[in-house]
């Protein structure tokens, strides 16, 4: 853990310091999208190929979709357009520590697919 000992602002920052070498290796790029997929356009639930039973075992049990039978019209219509129907959730009240395991978790990421390209010198983002 990080401790400061210098002056310190009301401000909510905190620096790192890596290393690179070269351009992201294919496998960087590839691992990354995923990630930015999952994390950011939510996990997929439903799909063209889901049975009715499946689509309304899902309207039962998320909350999301069960107050809503206009939502619940547009996921049947996304549906039959043939997309698939991801969900996902931001929490605002824990953004700043949210931010904070999306770095690390594309640092680790970049480490375990970079071939020796990528490394993470202080990479403690908690103070």
């Amino acid at each position: 853990m990080k401790i400061r000992t210098d002056f310190v602002t009301n401000s909510s920052s905190s620096s790192f310091v890596i290393a690179r070498k070269g351009e992201l290796t294919q496998a960087q790029k590839d691992a990354l999208i995923k990630f930015v997929e999952r994390q950011f356009l939510g996990e997929p639930i439903l799909t063209p190929d889901s049975t009715e039973e499946e689509i309304k075992k899902e309207f039962e049990d998320n909350c999301y979709l069960s107050d809503s039978e206009d939502r619940q019209k547009e996921v049947r219509e996304a549906l039959k357009k043939g997309m698939s129907v991801y969900i996902g959730d931001v929490v605002f009240e824990e953004t700043e520590y949210r931010l904070a395991d999306i770095y690390e978790n594309v640092w680790e990421i970049m480490e375990q697919t970079g071939a020796d390209s990528f490394e993470g010198i202080d990479t403690d983002l908690s103070y």
